[in-house]
C-alpha cells in the first residue's frame, strides 16, 4: 500500500509543514497499530483514557469535580452548548479550531478541536483510501457537500495540495452529472471520496445513459451517510470499481473503515467507546486535549461484529452497522435534486434558530422552524425562503415558526421528510 512516489509524497509533507500536522507520522503510526494484537491496542487505548480523564479533571471547569470515568454522565450536544467554555482545557495552549457539525437531528453543534486531532482525522482518512488502492499524489474527487467542501481560500490552497478536485452535491441535475462524468475522466480521477446518496444518483444515471469508461479509477470510498447494500451495488457496477465504506464522526474522534474483504474496522487508539442498554454509542476523544469531551453521546447505535478474527489480520474492532445516519435529499417538481446537508450550512449561522425540519411533496415545501421565543418579528425569516428558491422550484413555499415537528415511526426526529412517498 505505501507509495514511493516523490511528488506524491512532498504533497503530503508540504501540507504537513504548511497545516503544522503530523499526518505521515500518524499514518505510519496507524498502518503498524492495526495488526497489533488486540492487548497490545486496550494497553494503548487504556494509557490515553487515564491521560485524557485525569487531564479533564485538573484542566477543566466541567469535570473538575469528577470521581471515575465509569460515574461520568453521558455527555450531551445540549450540555456541550450549555458548557462550552467549561470544557476548555487551561493547560492546552496551543491554538483551537472552531469546528460545526450538522447532525442528524437538524441541530448544529459548535465545538472546538486541535492540530493533534486534525492530524489523527487526517491520517484515518488516507488510511481508508489506501485500502481502496489510493497512493500519494493520486487524484481525487470530493462528491459532497460543504461538510467535505469549503469554498475559502485555506481550504482551496489544501485540496489543489491534496490534488482534490470537488464535486458539489447541492445541484445533482443530468446536465450537470453530465459534466461531471466527463471531469473524472479527463482528470484522470483515481479515487472518489463521497456521499453515497449522491453517489448511486450519478450511478443510476450512468447505467441510464451510459455506458461510461473510467479507466484510471482504482476504488469508491462513501462517507458521511449509511451506505446500503443496493448503494454499493449500484455504484460499483456502474463505475466499475469496488465500493467501500467510511464511517467518521470526528468531534468524538471515531473513525472506521473498510478492509479488503469490507469489514468495518474501527480505530481504537483514538477513541475509547462503549454502547448503552440500546446500542446508543457513547464515546471519548483521546487525541483532542484542548477542548475534552467524555462519554459523549453521538446520536448513532451501532452494532458490534461478534467476529473474533477479520481475514485482513487487523485486529481493530469490527462494526457490523450503523445505524441512523441517512441524510435524505430533497427533490422539486422539476427533479431538480438538493442535498439536505445544504439546510444545515444554510441556518448553521443563525443563533436564533434551534432546530429545522423540511417537508415536501410533488408541489410544496414546507420549512419548519423553531426559534428563539423572543423573535417577535417572523418575517425575518422569510429571507431563508428567498435563498430555497434560488435552488429548488415548487408552486408554494411555506416557513413555519415554532410549531410542533413530525416524527418518524421510531420516534426519532427527521430533518427532511418526503411526504410524496
Amino acid at each position: 500500500m505505501k507509495s514511493y512516489n516523490i511528488i506524491g509524497r512532498g504533497r503530503i509533507y508540504l501540507l504537513d509543514l504548511i497545516r503544522g500536522t503530523k499526518v505521515f507520522k500518524v499514518l505510519r503510526e496507524l498502518r503498524q497499530q492495526q495488526y497489533l494484537s488486540k492487548e497490545a491496542l486496550n494497553e494503548i487505548r487504556t494509557k490515553r483514557l487515564n491521560h485524557i480523564f485525569q487531564l479533564a479533571k485538573t484542566s477543566t471547569a466541567y469535570y473538575k469535580n469528577s470521581t471515575t470515568y465509569d460515574a461520568l454522565e453521558v455527555l450531551t450536544k445540549d450540555a456541550i452548548r450549555a458548557h462550552h467554555n467549561e470544557l476548555i482545557s487551561s493547560s492546552y495552549k496551543k491554538k483551537l479550531f472552531p469546528k460545526g457539525t450538522g447532525g442528524s437531528t437538524g441541530t448544529p453543534l459548535i465545538y472546538l478541536t486541535t492540530i493533534e486531532a486534525k492530524t489523527y482525522m487526517w491520517a484515518g482518512l488516507l488510511l481508508s483510501w489506501e485500502i481502496a488502492g489510493y497512493e500519494f499524489g493520486d487524484k481525487v474527487a470530493f462528491v459532497a457537500g460543504t461538510s467535505l467542501i469549503k469554498r475559502d481560500f485555506k481550504h482551496t490552497v489544501f485540496h489543489k495540495i491534496l490534488n482534490v478536485d470537488s464535486y458539489s452535491t447541492y445541484t445533482l441535475n443530468d446536465s450537470n452529472i453530465l459534466t461531471y462524468i466527463k471531469k473524472l475522466q479527463s482528470s484522470k480521477t483515481k479515487i472518489i471520496f463521497g456521499y453515497p446518496t449522491a453517489l448511486d444518483i450519478i450511478a443510476t444515471y450512468i447505467h441510464k445513459n451510459g455506458p461510461f469508461a473510467f479507466p484510471c479509477l482504482k476504488g469508491i470510498i462513501s462517507s458521511a451517510e449509511v451506505m446500503t447494500e443496493a448503494n454499493r451495488t449500484n455504484i460499483s457496477s456502474a463505475f466499475s470499481v469496488e465500493v467501500y465504506n467510511q464511517y467518521g464522526c470526528n468531534e468524538a474522534g471515531i473513525s472506521a473503515f473498510e478492509c479488503e474483504h469490507h469489514r468495518l474496522h474501527l480505530i481504537n487508539t483514538r477513541a475509547f467507546y462503549e454502547l448503552d442498554c440500546d446500542n446508543n454509542f457513547l464515546v471519548t476523544n483521546l487525541i483532542n486535549e484542548g477542548f475534552i469531551m467524555m462519554k459523549y453521546f453521538t446520536g448513532d447505535r451501532i452494532e458490534f461484529s461478534k467476529e473474533e478474527n477479520c481475514p485482513c489480520k487487523r485486529n481493530f474492532p469490527i462494526i457490523k452497522n450503523v445505524i441512523g445516519r441517512s441524510y435524505d435529499i430533497v427533490t422539486d417538481v422539476n427533479n431538480n435534486i438538493l442535498h439536505a446537508a445544504f439546510f444545515n450550512i444554510l441556518f448553521r449561522q443563525d443563533e436564533t434558530i434551534k432546530q429545522f425540519q423540511i417537508m415536501f411533496d410533488k408541489k410544496t415545501i414546507t420549512i419548519y422552524l423553531n426559534v428563539e421565543s423572543s423573535m417577535k418579528d417572523t418575517s425575518y425569516y422569510n429571507k431563508y425562503l428567498d435563498v430555497i428558491k434560488k435552488h429548488l422550484y415548487f408552486n408554494e413555499y411555506k416557513l413555519v415558526i415554532n410549531a410542533p415537528f413530525l416524527k418518524s415511526v421510531n420516534a426519532k426526529h427527521r430533518y427532511v421528510i418526503n411526504a410524496a412517498n
